[in-house]
């Protein structure tokens, strides 16, 4: 059971990281596309399009891939978080707190996932800056997944630590 634990407690995290690199090198890679590295066959295709509404465009899939992504793997995240729970509760200790406390942590993202989906779409195509309000609700939002995610890390890899000195 200590080893079911700790393999799931390395799968969470790594999927973890992965998703914050997905979610980065999907935008990334709207201005490479678009840059020095454009494709002539992309180019000639995109040509009656303004520059900006290319990248608009493209900013908005980067987004669509990045909302579907971080939807499906929030419940993804509520299922090892539930199952990390049943396998390390049996285990006295502060394995089972913290993957307790980490299962708390999952439940706070599950509900930012709908406001930072819908804001985000209605954000899309806006001109930048933002306004200032909008601009700041996306920043709020965004930064609490964000400090969510970073406070399961570290809840994660001290589990895991702890799960594999035992």
């Amino acid at each position: 059971m200590k080893n079911t634990a700790l393999v799931l407690t390395g799968l969470w995290l790594g999927a973890l990281l992965a998703s914050w690199v997905a979610a980065t090198v999907n935008f990334r890679t709207v201005d490479r596309v678009l840059g020095a590295q454009q494709r002539p066959e992309l180019a000639q295709r995109l040509e009656p399009v303004a520059p900006e509404a290319q990248r608009q465009a493209l900013r908005h899939l980067a987004s669509e891939i990045n909302r579907w992504i971080f939807r499906w793997w929030s419940i993804a995240q509520l299922a090892l978080g539930l199952l990390l729970v049943a396998l390390c509760w049996p285990r006295a200790g502060a394995a089972r707190t913290l993957v307790a406390a980490g299962l708390v942590i999952v439940l706070a993202p599950l509900a930012l996932v709908r406001p930072i989906v819908d804001l985000g779409r209605s954000i899309d195509f806006l001109p930048r800056p933002l306004p200032p309000e909008l601009g700041r609700r996306f920043g709020l939002l965004h930064a609490a997944f964000v400090i969510g995610d970073l406070a399961k890390a570290v809840l994660l890899t001290v589990s895991a630590w702890l799960l594999g000195r035992r």
